[in-house]
């Protein structure tokens, strides 16, 4: 029997995984756009977790890093940023979305120089806890079916990445997709690449990505097969096992550019300074998806001795529909700590995102390589 619940979970996982939350005017046969509610193209694709920013830096500066983005992290926002790792360095990191929804998302991801350029593997799943399993026949509950169920959203990645240049860098990956519950799921496989440039005028850094590119996959497990009796009224007497119709789903594909700018700090700077305690870095990046109206994103990043950071940013999710306070909407800040460990580091980071209603994300992460 298909679970009310599982419809329902969707819907709640919809909204979750968008930053913005609002509705459309009910009416008969499902939501009905309105000039106040014009459709959008929110909730069309598949794998909606993957919007979802990993490590507290990039949340820090509301996703503004694609250019400057390094380390094992990087084969989230840009794959070419991993290519700066010269020696074995690992990521994780673990995100409570949303306070009260009891919504956790968790993220590891480690590089090694190897093959002339750098290999890496990631790991980023979303899991929404417990949730009471119902049916038709028993909405509040069947006993008999089992107590809960979880839905999770899981992306398994390997990728490579390789300096061309002292300036320039490539990377790609390929990426195995899946979410659903335990007896109904969706599979994917998807590609990534990216590039940053080092312009070397006045420390301007450039970066895009083109991420999530895949096929469409549909809905298989149990949950979706039927056994259905052939009775005539003869003798004769046949089962026959079917699966109920479920549509193709698309992943969705999204498009990052952004631009950095050095201020000081490093030779290249804007202003110059190397060897100073101080460095200063901002950055402007652009999302477009193929689900989403196109989000601007601002980050900016202090250091002190490139042991201490404090790192704030905002998201413009181009929505007038932002329930709660549009000027704190997507407005994030965050600090990290690095600690030298002989010739590597080690590096502890927090950030905290305003996300209206639903109230807001903490992200809790760590780093360690060179």
């Amino acid at each position: 029997m298909i679970k009310l619940a599982t419809v329902g979970f969707g819907l709640i996982m919809m909204g979750a995984a968008w930053s913005t939350a609002y509705g459309q005017e009910p009416g008969p046969g499902g939501l009905i756009p309105t000039p106040e509610n014009p459709p959008t193209r929110q909730g069309t694709r598949g794998a909606s977790f993957l919007h979802l920013g990993v490590g507290a830096r990039g949340n820090a500066m509301a996703g503004a890093i694609g250019s400057s983005v390094s380390g094992p992290s990087a084969w989230y926002w840009n794959p070419a940023g991993a290519a700066a790792s010269d020696g074995f360095s690992l990521a994780a990191g673990r995100q409570n979305l949303y306070e009260d929804f009891d919504i956790g998302q968790t993220y590891a991801a480690a590089s090694l120089p190897v093959l002339g350029g750098v290999v890496g593997v990631s790991f980023n799943t979303l899991s929404s806890g417990d949730i009471d399993r119902t049916s038709e026949q028993n909405p509040l509950g069947d006993a008999r079916a089992g107590r809960s169920f979880d839905w999770s959203s899981t992306a398994v990645a390997l990728g490579y990445a390789r300096r061309l240049t002292d300036r320039l860098s490539i990377g790609g990956q390929g990426k195995y997709i899946t979410e659903g519950i335990s007896d109904a799921s969706t599979n994917w496989i998807s590609f990534d690449v990216g590039t940053q440039f080092k312009t070397g005028i006045y420390g301007l850094v450039i970066g895009g990505a083109l991420q999530h590119i895949g096929g469409t996959a549909r809905v298989e497990g149990s949950l979706i097969n039927r056994q259905i009796n052939t009775n005539d009224n003869s003798l004769s007497r046949q089962n026959t096992r079917a699966d109920l119709f479920t549509r193709e789903t698309e992943l969705p594909t999204e498009f990052r550019f952004s631009a950095g700018e050095d201020f000081f700090g490093d030779a290249e700077s804007l202003f110059g300074g190397a060897g100073s305690r101080h460095s200063l870095k901002a950055e402007v990046a652009i999302n477009d998806a193929v689900d989403l109206a196109p989000q601007l994103g601002v980050g900016a990043e202090y250091s002190f001795r490139k042991l201490f950071f404090i790192r704030g940013g905002k998201r413009f999710y181009n929505d007038d529909r932002i329930t709660g306070s549009s000027s704190t909407y997507g407005l994030s800040g965050g600090f990290g700590l690095r600690i030298p460990v002989s010739s590597r580091r080690l590096s502890f980071d927090y950030s905290y995102t305003a996300v209206g209603d639903l109230q807001n994300i903490q992200v809790f992460s760590f780093e360690f390589g060179q």
